[in-house]
């Protein structure tokens, strides 16, 4: 009987193990002593104390578990190649003949491609005719269709929602924004984590010394007279108990998962030792212009004197600054244009370099810019007004004639929908917050106001930048800093963890960040908090379950109370199918947060017009955007945002003429 179970037990093994004894066989050739060898001497030495059947299954289970390693990470890799998949194969090629279907990686730079309405786009490219909405959702993980137009630059991958548009194509099929994520989905995996170089290397030593524990486990105790049967079977059970699978598993597949995870939502982290070194982050630093504002400067107020009216300060402001390209001077003449004001013929036009304008319209001169530049003139100014518009944030510019000054334009930058909610969320998870930028102190000081940051650096050259990342590393254990701009990028090289907002980031700045958020959208910062401490949580659950329950079963093998099946059953193959299964998890994470599309906080009005007296007059802001019609009021835009995402702002003003109380209409 006891020869028929062994010979069962060894046809068992071939039919069923030949995967784990050939990987064994290579192993050995490559001077490796690995997991699958200790389980072969295992079962083969099972068969000298007539315990053939239990090794049998013992490497039975061990090449099921294999299995499930192998499907798992066929999984992980899998989801690395389904982001080259997501752009189409193949590209409407314009020509003089019309449109022709050719393979995307034969479209070259410069080409035009049509883009039809439920296709994806196969490369990435700018419109040059049409417009339409697209789903770029596989891109930047924002689920919000987003409106583009000729000019604006659009992703491989993106769903073209419902209008036909021609691109341009500005990267060939190899360099795509998916190929690039890709790409460095797969060479982060290469930047080990502190975690992973440390197993790798305590895997090294371990198997080894596990082979020569379980030897003098055998020989020992012989030595002493105790039953040779006995000892060498718990050596054994004591060489399959102690196999490091599950522990060599836990940190390796939970990070895959984690940088495919990632990427999926849109932001690309260069390495392993990107997510684990969340841990040891205390403050958050960012830059202000293109990151926490959008880059974009609007007109904020008009204060006007000596009987000027809105409307006529705006409207020679605009004429005058027509023939600039100053970005202050587009923003004004932006706002004339959507007002419908006339623009007037200007002659003698100089521009006094570093200061402002001067100009003549229907034989009366006029100036426009800096403080500094009227006081020059002998203007006498309102002090009091500057001062509370410098102290609000704002930049002034200042229009006079001759005589007289006429008005103040105030401009500032327009605050990222996304920034308030970033900014408590970080303070919400124990994070400080500081802001560090260029541009002037009263403006920082507003921005910071808006946002509640809790330290706030005006005024900071690239090198003074450098020193404020410095001190704050000498303070915190960890500093992360956020920007998107080139003189960002030395903050970003010093600082422990480089954040890039990629929608509006310089190729230094992308090429200096560990971590790149594809698109503007700030709630991603959070995104990969949470993704990377939910990593760093599984990675210590994995490591301590292996080793506690790797301890315990070899106590217990020690006393004998364990057998060969059991300890591979559920020692081996039962601790590494829950490490697996805890890594897969990290795909199931959900942003707490609902999408805000910048569309609902953003008014398609572009003025307040009364129509019984034609007062026309800008929309007035607050916490740095324009306020948003609610009923017949206008009230501020955190108010539309859920409280459970910040607190929001109970500012509001009554949609009646300050003239004629007449209803007021936003157009």
């Amino acid at each position: 009987m006891i020869v028929i179970d062994q010979t069962l037990a060894v046809v068992s093994i071939f039919l069923s193990s030949s995967g784990v004894i050939k990987e064994a066989f290579e192993n050995i050739k490559n001077k490796k002593i690995t997991a699958n060898l200790l389980m072969i001497v295992a079962a083969v030495a099972s068969f000298f104390i007539f315990h053939g059947q239990e090794g049998a299954t013992a490497l039975l289970l061990y090449a099921i578990a294999e299995r499930l390693e192998e499907l798992t990470a066929d999984k992980s890799r899998n989801a690395i190649k389904q982001l080259l998949e997501l752009a189409p194969d193949y590209a409407l090629l314009k020509s003089e003949n019309g449109y022709i279907n050719v393979p995307s990686k034969e479209i070259k730079i410069g080409n035009i491609i049509g883009i039809k309405p439920g296709m994806k786009i196969p490369l990435d490219g700018v419109i040059i005719k049409g417009s339409s909405y697209f789903d770029e959702s596989a891109i930047t993980g924002e689920s919000v269709p987003i409106f583009k137009e000729v000019g604006d630059e659009v992703f491989a991958a993106s769903l073209n929602s419902d209008s036909f548009v021609d691109i341009e194509v500005i990267r060939e099929s190899s360099n795509t924004i998916v190929a690039q994520i890709a790409e460095s989905v797969k060479i982060a995996q290469q930047n080990k984590s502190n975690h992973e170089r440390f197993i790798e290397k305590f895997a090294k030593y371990y198997t080894p010394i596990i082979i020569i524990s379980s030897i003098l486990v055998m020989i020992i105790p012989f030595l002493f007279n105790l039953s040779f049967y006995d000892w060498f079977y718990r050596g054994l059970v004591l060489l399959v108990v102690s196999c490091p699978c599950a522990l060599t598993l836990s940190t390796p597949l939970a990070n895959i998962a984690s940088l495919t995870k990632q990427a999926r939502e849109g932001i690309l982290v260069k390495g392993n030792k990107f997510i684990e070194q969340i841990q040891n982050i205390d403050v958050f630093a960012f830059d202000k212009t293109g990151t926490l504002t959008e880059g974009n400067l609007k007109l904020f107020d008009v204060f006007t004197y000596n009987s000027a009216s809105k409307s006529d300060v705006i409207s020679i402001a605009a004429s005058l600054e027509a023939l600039s390209e100053h970005p202050i001077a587009k923003t004004i003449v932006k706002q004339a244009k959507d007002m419908n004001l006339p623009f007037h013929s200007v002659d003698k036009f100089e521009v006094i370099k570093g200061k402002g304008i001067k100009g003549e319209i229907n034989g009366e001169i006029f100036y426009i810019g800096s403080q500094n530049f009227l006081e020059e003139l002998n203007y006498e100014l309102p002090k009091d007004d500057i001062k509370d518009i410098e102290e609000s944030g704002t930049i002034p510019i200042l229009l006079g004639n001759d005589l007289k000054l006429l008005g103040i334009l105030s401009i500032r930058d327009v605050l990222r929908v996304s920034a308030p909610i970033l900014i408590n969320g970080l303070k919400s998870r124990g994070y400080k917050t500081v802001l560090i930028s260029g541009d002037n102190q009263r403006v920082c000081n507003s921005i910071g106001a808006c946002l509640d940051i809790d330290h706030i650096y005006g005024e900071q050259l690239p090198d003074q930048k450098l020193q404020d990342i410095q001190e704050l590393k000498n303070q915190y254990k960890g500093v992360a800093m956020v920007g998107d701009g080139i003189n960002d990028a030395p903050a970003l090289a010093i600082s422990d963890l480089g954040i890039a907002i990629g929608a509006s980031a310089t190729d230094i700045t992308l090429e200096t960040a560990d971590i790149i958020i594809i698109n503007d959208d700030l709630k991603k910062i959070l995104t990969y908090v949470d993704i990377a401490n939910k990593t760093n949580r599984k990675i210590k659950q994995n490591i301590w379950t292996s080793i506690t329950v790797k301890v315990s079963f070899a106590i217990l093998t020690v006393l004998g109370l364990m057998n060969l099946w059991f300890a591979v059953g559920f020692g081996d193959m039962g601790i590494s199918i829950l490490v697996l299964f805890n890594s897969l998890s990290i795909f199931k994470f959900r942003f707490e947060y609902k999408e805000i599309s910048k569309e609902m906080l953003d008014n398609e009005a572009k003025l307040i017009i009364c129509e019984n007296c034609s007062t026309k007059d800008i929309i007035p802001q607050h916490h740095g955007r324009d306020m948003v019609q609610k009923g017949d009021k206008l009230v501020c835009w955190k108010n539309i945002l859920s409280s459970e995402e910040l607190e929001t702002c109970d500012e509001e003003l009554p949609l009646h003429c300050p003239y004629c109380e007449n209803k007021l209409e936003l157009k």
